[in-house]
This record gives C-alpha cells, sequence and structure tokens, in this order.
C-alpha cells in the first residue's frame, strides 16, 4: 500500500516537473499569449485534465513558475544571511548561491528577461523587480558589516554594493548572450576577489594585484 502510494506521488511530482519546464521553454521560444494549453500538455506528454489539477489554467502554470522560482531565490538569501563569518566570504557565499541558482534556472532566467525587457505578451502581471530589491539590499548589508568591522575600507557602502552587483551583472550576462564565454563559478569568484581586493595607484602606476 505504501509503495503504491509512494509511486503514484512520485509520478504527480514527475507530471508537475514535466509540466513546468514544457510550459517554460514554451513561454519562452513563442511568447505567454502564443502558446496554448494544448501545446504545453503536448510537449509534457500528459493530458489536459493533469494541467488543470494542478495548475488550474495557463495563467496559473505560468505564476506557479515564478513563485517557485522566487521561493527558491528567497532560501537562498536566507541561507547566506543565517551564515556568520567575514563580511568578504558572506559575499562570496551570496553570489555563489544566486549563481547556482541562475544557472539551475537558465531556462526561467531567458523567460523573465524575454516578457521584462521585451513586448507584454499578455502574461499575468508579477514584480520581477522583487527579485533585484532583495539582492540589492543582502549585497549592502554585508556590505555595511564589512565596512563597519573595518575589513572593508571607509566609503559609500552603497556605491560598493553596486560594484559587486555589477560584478555579478557581467557573469549572469556572459552565460546568458555569449556562448562559449561564460566565466562560470570559478571565474565569478575571480572576478569578487579582484573587487574585494581594490585597485589602488601607486606612484602613478597601477598596482597588480
Amino acid at each position: 500500500m505504501r509503495s503504491t502510494a509512494a509511486g503514484a506521488a512520485h509520478e504527480e511530482t514527475a507530471a508537475k516537473e514535466k509540466l513546468l519546464n514544457a510550459a517554460t521553454d514554451l513561454f519562452t521560444r513563442r511568447g505567454y499569449s502564443a502558446t496554448s494549453v494544448r501545446e504545453i500538455v503536448a510537449a509534457a506528454g500528459v493530458t489536459k485534465p493533469v494541467l488543470y489539477y494542478h495548475f488550474g489554467s495557463k495563467e496559473g502554470i505560468y505564476r506557479a513558475i515564478m513563485d517557485l522560482t522566487q521561493e527558491a531565490f528567497n532560501v537562498r538569501l536566507e541561507k547566506v544571511r543565517r551564515r556568520g563569518g567575514p563580511a568578504g566570504k558572506k559575499l562570496q557565499r551570496l553570489l555563489e548561491e544566486v549563481f547556482d541558482l541562475f544557472l539551475e534556472r537558465l531556462s526561467v532566467v531567458r523567460l523573465i528577461f524575454a516578457i521584462y525587457y521585451g513586448p507584454h505578451q499578455g502574461a499575468p502581471d508579477f514584480d520581477f523587480n522583487q527579485f533585484d530589491e532583495a539582492f540589492r539590499k543582502s549585497v549592502l548589508e554585508i556590505v555595511r558589516e564589512g565596512v563597519k568591522s573595518g575589513e572593508f575600507r571607509k566609503g559609500r557602502a552603497e556605491d560598493m554594493a553596486l560594484v559587486v552587483m555589477g560584478t555579478f551583472s557581467v557573469a549572469t550576462e556572459l552565460e546568458l548572450s555569449h556562448a562559449g564565454r561564460g566565466i562560470g563559478r570559478n571565474g565569478l569568484a575571480r572576478l569578487l576577489r579582484l573587487v574585494l581586493n581594490g585597485i589602488a595607484y601607486q606612484g602613478g602606476k597601477v598596482r597588480a594585484q
């Protein structure tokens, strides 16, 4: 009996994942308004009642994609927030956690960019700015900790946070738009080390790090 129940639960989870993946792919390639429920279930290899059972509608599956991504994003931020340690290490962990999630959900990121920067497509409203705002607040909080403790030089924490976020944006942009030029997690760590070490002039020459 237990194995039968477990098997049914596994099948339901698998069906949901197939639907979410199929919908994400179709919304990205064809656009939200141009994608039908029929196309989603065909791509997922399930029936319409399965989609309606789990998500209720095309709008429901779109909202589920965004809500699940937002939840996963918040979990990563909270994970870093709860851990102690030097500010530099915390910043590195924060960028690594968010970058890993970015790579894991690259197809969803492409969908978000397509809707946020492109035509509206008739997609349900979703506050995409909350991703950027939550990330900015987390970076700024850690930078302020570093300035207060003396680990970082004194200065405008807001400016330092923007530089860190800019570094992250470069790494993600390479992954999104330049095939074969992505720097990966290790490359992101190298850039962050350069930012944290700082670039200073001595005797009119740039000091090599």
